[in-house]
């Protein structure tokens, strides 16, 4: 049976009977007195009331309180305390999927009700027991705890505890393919029904009847019982019930041979599936749905849900496959648990036999272990903190690694090729070293920091006009605003003011600022930078403003902490490292100065820095004079590319082509660097046009309708899954192929490019032989399409169509041509009119999915029907 209803069955129990469903006020009121509570058997009662109140929101909050619990319980020898926490944790353990681990804490729970004879508990324990081992699919262990259970509940007369188990034992007959046995359980709960009002038990029934009737081959039985659920379910208003309800009644009619009927209800299973993240019932119903479009050999659809199968299917055996090895490592702690547990009742035992003084001293001995055990706690959580952050660096660094290494491999893998003779191009060797030097400047960021760490950084001081050195060190960002159209304002107090000053500090923190200033500050947006110096002339100020997308007030505390980055919503995923800023800081600190930031989301951000000047402040082992002020390095922009119109040489095509016979391909992508690397290594074989964004890709897919598209994931203005969807739905443009680049290959992304109609999709970094390979094939696919419409059309536009929008066009434009087949001035103008395309949308279209012309289609049609 479906292991979902188990589980709602434990924890329904538990709000019946510990009245958990509480509030947020009775939560916070529940915490404040758990603070307030000594150390006593009244807390662990507490703890087991707050890992209840918190277990529907957040498992691990509830586990965590109960664990609390099972410790203080321990310690004070509170068998009843100890014996309910380990219940619990082991009903929140068996919702988190952990089996074993849950089967573990109910024999605990067991063995200490039974040593104390608690007789409700015991009958708890022992049902919950058997629930565990019927979801390991041990049907015979099961009923052996659920016949332990079932006298105490006849006993004291519980119906609604007797309805359950019933339905419990029925279930682990039906595991056993024992179906009439379980039947027999089933109709045993008949008469209880009148006196049961728990609505889910009732639809629970219904289910697992229709399921032992479907199993016996009694299929009208089988219907009435799926029939009862779906009506319970919908009058209960549960998506969850009514979700399962139409899968199993949808595999009935399918198995039936009632296909149309199936499909309403498989599909109503499918989208709520989608919904509420159903993983199971998501695969289970696009099996089925895949079965059914194949039985009604619409294969284009039936090869969609076979993908969001395969796709769920490896996502469920991803979350398998930890929640094993999570038992691995909780059994392995169990075990250790078990033993300490056997020793510590040894050690009470022996306790009780030695005098007050002897008992004293064993309780300083155990107060000693238990703060070397909070002091490894400690230990431990330190440890996780440093691997966390471990982590965060490794994974930032890696990403922020991935595109100019992607830009400096690639070009040197096809220099390295056999296939290629051509000797690289200036403005290739040029991007391959623009994107080492980013390598480098991360690199350098880096050391810096790590010298700052280690205190072996010292301060280059140079005597020289630190006001003209920043009016230098200003100008060197004029090319850089030019290019990106946005206004840069200096302003520089007029004269000079000689001093000692670190030119290659000030440098690396004025660079950093404004370079942040300008990437994120629009096209047509301001810069500006003031110097400012007091009168008494011992310190400057600088004032970097901007007028970009700003920063909420919750990040900005945290600006400065190393390998924190400012989410933008929306924004490309390359992001950065998080470096700059925190270098920027260290820097200011070790120039003895301070920095502050004062933001407003969508108005601007500005940086406030104060630095003083001269050496008198610094103690002598802090600096190292080095004589004049150096020359200032010139900044390049990171947007120095050249555009592919501008290098595109006479070479494109060899001579024994036209360029109307190679296929036009669209790249839509916002980072430059790869947008050219992707045009020049797809330049001798595609006509390449390009993009910069979404919303410009889609206006030049109608204006162009390319052969294929190459789009990135990420951009702004409009993402790739958006531009896809439009192109799909668009009759000029829906039979155009599209490759997806990205660096989200999580299942619901995959699932939700299927549906947008993405045809092939690549992560990033990704290797160009493949995504050359890739065109070829969708490009190829696409000729063998039209050349199968040229040698088989039937006027039956149906039979050859890719996707729905297609199959539109062709049916419409068919028409078009039967309605005017008695017209013999009838032309391509008015062709062209009539169906509401551009002579050359409509061209390119029909070329794309029939090999023919406007002009050679009405004679091709005019043809066959004279035929």
């Amino acid at each position: 049976m479906a292991l979902i209803y188990l589980r709602r069955l434990f924890i329904f129990w538990l709000v019946l009977n510990s009245q958990f469903c509480l509030s947020q006020t009775k939560l916070d009121t529940l915490l404040s007195d758990l603070k307030v509570l000594e150390e006593s058997n009244e807390k662990v009662v507490q703890y087991k009331s707050v890992s209840l109140a918190y277990y529907l929101e957040n498992l691990d909050t509830a586990i965590y309180y109960a664990k609390l619990g099972i410790e203080l319980a321990e310690e004070l020898n509170f068998d009843k305390g100890l014996a309910d926490l380990h219940n619990n944790i082991g009903v929140f353990y068996k919702y988190k999927g952990l089996l074993k681990t849950s089967i573990e804490h109910h024999f605990k729970s067991l063995l200490i009700k039974e040593n104390i004879k608690d007789i409700s508990g015991i009958a708890s324990s022992t049902n919950n027991i058997g629930a565990v081992y019927a979801d390991l699919n041990q049907p015979d262990s099961a009923l052996k705890y659920y016949r332990k259970c079932l006298p105490y509940y006849e006993e004291v007369k519980d119906t609604l505890r007797i309805f359950k188990l019933k339905l419990n034992f029925g279930a682990a007959y039906y595991l056993k393919g024992e179906y009439y046995q379980a039947l027999e359980f089933y109709m045993e709960v008949i008469p209880l029904i009148p006196s049961i009002d728990v609505q889910e038990e009732i639809h629970r029934f219904y289910m697992n009847t229709g399921e032992c009737f479907e199993a016996l081959e009694v299929n009208d039985s089988a219907r009435y019982y799926f029939n009862k659920a779906l009506s319970l379910s919908q009058e209960a208003q549960m998506d969850s019930w009514y979700m399962r309800s139409c899968f199993y009644m949808g595999r009935f009619l399918q198995n039936q041979g009632f296909l149309d009927a199936s499909y309403y209800y498989i599909n109503q299973a499918y989208v709520i599936s989608r919904k509420d993240e159903s993983l199971i019932t998501l695969r289970d119903a696009s099996g089925l749905l895949c079965r059914y479009f194949e039985q009604k050999e619409m294969y284009d659809s039936a090869l969609f849900y076979s993908r969001v199968f395969i796709v769920s299917n490896d996502s469920i055996a991803s979350v398998e496959t930890g929640k094993k090895l999570i038992e691995l490592e909780l059994t392995s702690q169990f075990d250790k648990e078990r033993t300490t547990a056997d020793q510590n009742l040894r050690q009470q035992k022996l306790m009780k036999n030695f005098y007050l003084a002897a008992m004293a001293l064993v309780l300083v001995i155990a107060f000693f272990i238990y703060r070397s055990y909070r002091n490894k706690q400690k230990a431990n959580k330190l440890l996780a903190e440093m691997d966390e952050l471990k982590s965060r660096l490794f994974s930032n660094i890696s990403h922020e690694f991935r595109t100019p290494l992607t830009l400096i491999l690639g070009p040197l893998e096809q220099m390295l090729s056999k296939e290629t003779a051509k000797n690289p191009s200036k403005k290739t060797v040029k991007l391959m070293q623009r994107n080492a030097n980013r390598l480098l400047d991360l690199v350098n960021q880096m050391l810096d920091l790590s010298k700052v760490d280690a205190g072996s950084m010292k301060l280059d001081l140079e005597e020289g006009d630190i006001l003209k050195f920043s009016g230098v060190l200003l100008s060197s960002f004029s090319s850089l605003a030019e290019q990106k159209e946005i206004k840069f304002k200096q302003k520089i107090q007029e004269g000079s003011l000689n001093t000692w000053f670190d030119g290659d500090k000030i440098e690396k923190i004025i660079t950093n600022l404004l370079s942040n200033a300008f990437k994120f500050t629009p096209e047509g947006g301001a810069v500006s930078c003031e110097v400012i110096v007091p009168e008494s002339k011992d310190g400057i100020q600088f004032i970097v403003k901007d007028t970009g997308k700003g920063i909420s007030a919750e990040q900005l505390d945290k600006i400065f902490d190393r390998f924190h980055q400012v989410e933008h919503p929306g924004e490309p995923e390359r992001i950065g490292t998080g470096i700059g800023l925190a270098l920027i800081k260290e820097l200011v600190e070790l120039l003895h100065g301070d920095i502050s930031v004062e933001s407003i989301v969508g108005k601007g951000t500005t940086f406030i820095m104060n630095l003083p000047l001269g050496k008198d402040h610094l103690k002598e082992a802090e600096y190292t004079l080095v004589g004049d002020v150096r020359e200032i390095k010139s900044i390049k922009s990171d947007i120095d590319v050249e555009s592919h119109d501008q290098t595109a040489g006479d070479t494109l095509y060899d001579d024994q082509k036209s360029e109307e016979d190679f296929p036009m391909v669209l790249t839509v992508e916002d980072h430059a660097d790869i947008r050219t690397h992707i045009l020049e290594n797809l330049e001798d074989c595609c006509r390449m046009i390009e993009a910069s964004d979404g919303e410009m890709g889609l206006n030049r897919a109608i204006e162009c309708i390319p052969d294929l598209i190459i789009t990135d994931l990420m951009m702004p203005k409009m993402d790739g899954v958006e531009m896809c969807k439009k192109l799909k739905t668009d009759e000029r443009t829906s039979h155009i192929p599209i490759i997806m680049l990205t660096a989200k290959a999580g299942v619901e992304d995959r699932i939700e490019g299927i549906e947008t109609g993405a045809d092939a999709y690549m992560t990033k970094p990704f290797n160009i032989k493949e995504l050359r390979t890739r065109v070829n094939k969708l490009i190829e696919q696409r000729k063998k399409l039209r050349e199968r419409f040229s040698k088989e059309i039937k006027l039956e536009p149906s039979d050859i169509a890719i996707t729905s929008a297609d199959e539109r066009f062709l049916t419409r434009a068919l028409e078009v041509i039967e309605q005017q087949m008695a017209n013999p001035d009838f032309e391509v103008r008015d062709f062209q009119s009539e169906i509401g395309m551009s002579r050359m949308q409509l061209f390119r279209k029909l070329k794309a999915l029939t090999n023919s012309t406007p002009s050679e289609f009405i004679r091709l049609i005019r043809l066959k029907r004279a035929a």
